[in-house]
């Protein structure tokens, strides 16, 4: 018997793969109640709080199940039976039958080893995300012309953001993103703060300000780590996106509650949104909420027969 083998065939193992068999229904039994509150719920903050919940739901009860079947299952299965003599189990013999079926308790096992490789790969992979957007604020980048860190102090203060937060230009990234928990720091691509209207650049501050005031970047972290453990799971993905979407939906909300000009950041979005590229998730981008897509419904519509445009953005 291989060292794997051995592996496979401990209390340990069994646990795990009976713990992954029953995360299957609780999972989706979590995804199943966050699709119903999603139905009644209009609120960007009661959606995003419920989605939290039911992520956090499936990796509690993922930690119940195992210890509860860890306790329960002891040393059970370990012990190889040696009391009948091998002549006499010849003796026994009854005639072959229909070929043995694997039984589930047998094959689940086998889960574990599988399971530990995907959770290590995924959280290396998470770990060299990190890595990597901890050195985008070291490399290619120059301190924002003035006035703008001055008028980014200003806006921190109307959203009451108490940390200070640096405002870098970035040759590296195309979309605005914060990075750093303890000293984040806005990165900006080089350009965007002349070239975009003084008005929806600040828009878009606020943005990356109020990522800041609900601390995101550590919630992203989070949210990392339970990918990482449950990334098996279809409806841990789905509860993932709803995560990130209502987050982005709460910043338009707080955006929008500051600046008041509901209109003039959907305009910066949708700016941005040209030149969107596919940004690392551990940097919190700007681009993706909700007021990206009114503000394309805003020039895609059109009124009457005469083909004027109208705007009635969703919000």
């Amino acid at each position: 018997m291989t060292a794997f083998e051995r592996l496979v065939h401990t209390p340990l193992a069994k646990a795990l793969g009976w713990t992954l068999f029953h995360s299957l229904w609780e999972g989706a039994l979590a995804a199943l109640v966050l699709l119903a509150v999603l139905f009644v719920v209009r609120s960007p903050r009661a959606r995003y709080a419920w989605a939290c919940v039911a992520m956090s739901g499936v990796l509690a009860g993922f930690a119940l199940t195992f210890c509860l079947l860890w306790s329960q299952g002891g040393g059970a299965g370990t012990a190889i039976p040696h009391a009948i003599p091998r002549a006499q189990l010849i003796e026994n013999q009854s005639p072959p039958g229909p070929p043995a079926r694997f039984p589930i308790e047998d094959v689940l096992p086998w889960l574990a080893p599988f399971w530990l490789a995907g959770v290590v790969v995924f959280h290396l992979r998470s770990v060299a995300g990190w890595m990597a957007a901890g050195r985008v604020r070291d490399r290619g980048v120059c301190r924002a012309p003035d006035p703008w860190p001055q008028r980014l102090q200003h806006l921190a203060a109307r959203l009451r953001v108490s940390q200070p937060v640096a405002l870098l230009e970035t040759c590296l990234a195309d979309v605005p993103v914060v990075v750093g928990y303890l000293r984040p720091v806005i990165l900006v691509p080089v350009g965007m703060l002349a070239g975009m209207p003084g008005a929806q650049v600040e828009a878009i501050l606020l943005h990356e300000l109020a990522h800041i005031l609900r601390r995101d970047y550590l919630a992203n972290l989070l949210q990392t780590v339970v990918e990482g453990f449950l990334f098996y799971h279809p409806a841990i993905w789905w509860i993932s996106i709803v995560v990130r979407a209502e987050r982005e939906n709460c910043c338009d909300d707080l955006v929008v509650e500051a600046s008041g000009d509901a209109r003039e950041y959907a305009a910066a979005l949708a700016a941005l949104e040209q030149t969107r590229w596919a940004a690392d998730r551990a940097a919190l981008a700007a681009t993706g909420g909700s007021l990206v897509n009114a503000f394309a419904v805003c020039f895609t519509s059109r009124k009457g027969s005469h083909g004027r445009r109208s705007c009635r953005p969703a919000f």
